[in-house]
């Protein structure tokens, strides 16, 4: 009896917190302080964007997704000034994405951006992720230093891949995010890996 009750404990506790699979991938790899451009001013209206990238998430549908953003090694992250989502900052304090700095970024330049900031916790964007399609990251800054940490975006959705479709029976081809467990049927039937052009 006692071993029944343990098995029923067991199995409702499993059953209410499930696992979600993780798939992780490197958005962008550390950038050491950096001087902008001389010819660059500092202005809010012009921001410079110094890393973009896009991913095709392929999600379940109506299913429970679980996406967020670290530094390396599941870390605190470090973004100066801003790190963007779909044109959105997503930074906690929606300005720097980092806790603090201990020495200012002009004394710093060519130097790790570690040894300057204080990253903050990896940030939680599955609210973010409503569905499959393609996600838009970018780093951007509007002063006269900017630098990163590496980025890494964890998710339980898959990561989808670009093809160069060819419209068959038309003249043309257009570049399509594909999900990875179709990408072998795209291949199949002519397409090319990777955007067209």
């Amino acid at each position: 009896m006692k071993t029944c009750l343990l098995t029923l404990i067991f199995c409702a506790l499993t059953a209410a917190s499930p696992a979600f699979g993780q798939n992780t991938m490197k958005l962008f790899d550390p950038t050491p302080i950096t001087p902008t451009d001389t010819s660059y001013a500092w202005n809010a209206r012009n921001p410079m964007t110094f890393a973009a990238k896009d991913v095709y998430l392929s999600c379940p549908i109506g299913g429970p997704n679980f996406t967020y953003l670290s530094g390396p090694n599941n870390g605190a992250l470090i973004a100066d000034n801003f790190f963007m989502m779909n044109g959105t900052d997503i930074c906690p304090d929606e300005w720097n994405c980092f806790a603090s700095s201990f020495v200012s970024p002009l004394q710093m330049i060519g130097q790790p951006v570690e040894s300057a900031y204080i990253g903050v916790a990896p940030i939680d964007v599955s609210s973010q992720v409503t569905s499959s399609g393609v996600y838009s990251f970018a780093l951007t800054d509007y002063s006269y230093a900017y630098g990163n940490s590496e980025i890494d975006l964890h998710t339980s959705c898959t990561f989808g891949s670009y093809v160069c479709h060819k419209n068959n029976g038309s003249s043309g081809s257009k570049t399509l995010a594909v999900s990875d467990n179709m990408f072998a049927a795209h291949m199949a039937h002519g397409d090319k890996a990777g955007p067209c052009n």
